[in-house]
Formats: C-alpha cells, sequence, structure tokens
C-alpha cells in the first residue's frame, strides 16, 4: 500500500474519452435545457403528438448520455486493467523475482 504521504499520479485521458466526456456533456445540457424549457416556457404550446415527440426526444437524449457514460466507464477500467498489468509486470516479472522463487523452493 502507498504511503498516505505520497500523490497518487493521474492518467492522461486518452483523445477518445476527452471526445465521449464532451459529447456526454453536451447531451446532459441539452436535457437538462429541454426539460426546463418544456416545463416551463412551452408548457402550454406542447399539445398532443408535439407533447410526445418533444418529450421523446428529450428521453433519447438521456439515454444516450448514459449509454456515452457506460462506453466511459468501459474504457477507464480497461485502462486501469493495463496499467495494474503493466504495473504487476515492470515491478515482479522484469525484476526477475519469478527466478528467485524458483530458487528458494529449490532449499
Amino acid at each position: 500500500m502507498a504511503p498516505a504521504t505520497r500523490q497518487l499520479e493521474k492518467l492522461p485521458l486518452s483523445r477518445g474519452q476527452i471526445v465521449l466526456r464532451i459529447c456526454g456533456g453536451v447531451l446532459l445540457t441539452v436535457c437538462a435545457l429541454m426539460v426546463v424549457l418544456g416545463m416551463t416556457v412551452l408548457d402550454e404550446r406542447l399539445q398532443g403528438l408535439q407533447f410526445i415527440l418533444y418529450w421523446t426526444w428529450c428521453l433519447l437524449l438521456t439515454f444516450g448520455a448514459i449509454i456515452l457514460a457506460l462506453w466511459d466507464m468501459l474504457l477507464v477500467r480497461r485502462i486501469l486493467r493495463r496499467t495494474r498489468r503493466e504495473l504487476f509486470e515492470r515491478e515482479f516479472i522484469d525484476r526477475g523475482f519469478t527466478g528467485n522463487l524458483g530458487k528458494k523452493e529449490d532449499r
């Protein structure tokens, strides 16, 4: 376990993650704006089919933001797994600890 005084390095974001997060933020902003406008300004104007289409689009945009968030989460998990594997290989396999373990067992 790392000492409490040691600061952890942040992993840099890939270009794909940056794009996903910007798109997710835009979708959430549009959804919030649609909810506010739909509940206040457009409340009396949305009737019948317009009402259904408006709120369907709001729902679809919300689902799109959720899907982007899940996709970003999977990317973060993949990067974390790869980083852990690289750290393990660097600390244990590259230093020859596996060879030393075999020698200790022969004693």
